[in-house]
């Protein structure tokens, strides 16, 4: 039971709406095709046909194509019902034949058209039910007709019906291009954004799993970091008038403050919940902010920052989110472990985006690191993929590597 739900869909699920749209275009054309040759045969060649029975027919056809157009507005119609909907395409297409000349008129062939249609859009089995549907009519085609009376020599039939076939050849081709083409092209598409999404979600929990293992790692070394500050303290109570001890104990102090610091800063990030942790901030404030406080763990970088007129003390506002402090600093630490005597960071605006660009004068892209294959690299770049930015990694003229990222602007701002 469970094999044959899984072939046959029926658990109600619905076509997808493009599919549907575009088999309601090809029967329609479909619909005019029929109308033409119906004329060509009544009026160009003079054929003997019962028109009113034709008439009927093709006033079908135009029926259940309005009817799957009122379904598809009203929600979509399930894998079984658009199967049965082809069937009847093919009922109707084998009534005409019927009515013109059973099996002898080249115009059978489009009995396959509804099997290549349902052949693309359905399930194995009900393409193997339509195989046998039009298999079936054709037989019966081949016994049960009406001939088509046409007063013309046996040469001119024979031509008559080469060159039916060769119409019915390019409007089958034309049908099933302008179908099946679009359908595969749709599938790829669909086909290459699951694989992006199965990316994208294997890259979130590799930064789940490293966001986790920073907020353990802050929160099992809070402890022995408070005791190491509290023994410092009294060291330096201990020792107050020792000239010796007191610079020493007083620049352990410092790194401690600057290690706790960090610590308080990545409990803060791994802690965040949304794209925004605090009020939006002019990037101008964000930025020196942040090169404030990575200038306290690389005291001996020499930054120059060069900032565009167009960003002001109060505009242009940045989403104060800890990930995006966190990719500047991976950017930073790059760049000072390259060349801590000269490291460039410039700041401009770009359209709903601001632009940083930081430049070191290192080995240039020897390194792993400076190709972005190092971590801290590939999670800025994923951090920036989500929230909607960009990064980007070059060779400089002078050697060094320039790495470039545009981080969003607070929404308000876009709007």
């Amino acid at each position: 039971m469970l094999l044959f739900q899984r072939l046959f869909r029926v658990d109600g699920e619905v076509l997808p709406h493009l599919a549907q749209q575009r088999l309601i275009k090809v029967r329609a054309a479909l619909i005019i095709g029929e109308w033409l040759g119906i004329t060509l045969l009544a009026l160009v060649l003079h054929a003997r046909l019962p028109l009113l029975s034709l008439a009927l027919i093709l006033g079908l056809h135009v029926v259940l194509n309005g009817v799957a157009w009122l379904r598809l507005c009203a929600g979509g119609a399930a894998l079984t019902e658009v199967a049965l909907q082809l069937a009847v395409d093919a009922a109707c297409i084998g009534a005409l034949v019927f009515l013109t000349g059973g099996y002898a008129n080249p115009f059978i062939s489009l009995l396959l058209v509804p099997l290549i249609l349902a052949a693309v859009t359905l399930p194995p089995l009900h393409a193997w039910s339509m195989a046998i549907w039009v298999g079936g009519l054709y037989t019966l085609l081949m016994r049960f007709y009406h001939p088509l009376q046409i007063e013309v020599s046996p040469e001119a039939a024979v031509d008559m019906h080469l060159s039916g076939m060769w119409l019915n050849f390019l409007l089958t081709a034309a049908l099933v291009a302008a179908f099946a083409g679009r359908q595969a092209a749709t599938l790829r598409r669909r086909d290459a954004e699951l694989a992006q999404a199965r990316e994208q979600r294997l890259r979130d929990e590799q930064l789940f799993a490293l966001g986790l293992q920073a907020a353990t790692a802050a929160h099992d070394l809070a402890t022995p970091m408070m005791s190491v500050r509290i023994t410092l303290d009294e060291l330096r109570r201990d020792y107050a008038g020792d000239e010796e001890l007191a610079q020493p104990l007083a620049l352990l102090a410092g790194q401690v403050a600057r290690m706790q610091t960090v610590l308080d800063r990545l409990g803060d990030s791994a802690r965040a919940r949304g794209e925004q942790a605090g009020p939006p901030l002019p990037a101008r404030t964000w930025l020196a902010r942040t090169l404030e406080r990575w200038g306290l763990m690389w005291p001996q970088a020499r930054v120059t920052l060069e900032i565009d007129t167009q960003l002001t003390d109060s505009q242009p506002l940045l989403a104060d989110d800890p990930a995006l402090e966190a990719i500047l600093v991976v950017l930073l630490n790059n760049a000072a472990q390259a060349s801590p005597e000269a490291v460039l960071v410039r700041a401009g605006l770009m359209p709903h985006a601001l632009a940083l660009e930081v430049v070191d004068r290192g080995r240039g892209l020897e390194s792993g690191k400076a190709e972005g294959w190092g971590v801290g690299l590939d999670l800025a770049r994923a951090t920036l993929e989500r929230i909607g930015g960009g990064l980007a990694i070059s060779a400089t003229e002078a050697g060094g590597v320039s790495a470039r990222i545009n981080l969003p602007l607070y929404s308000a701002q876009v709007a």
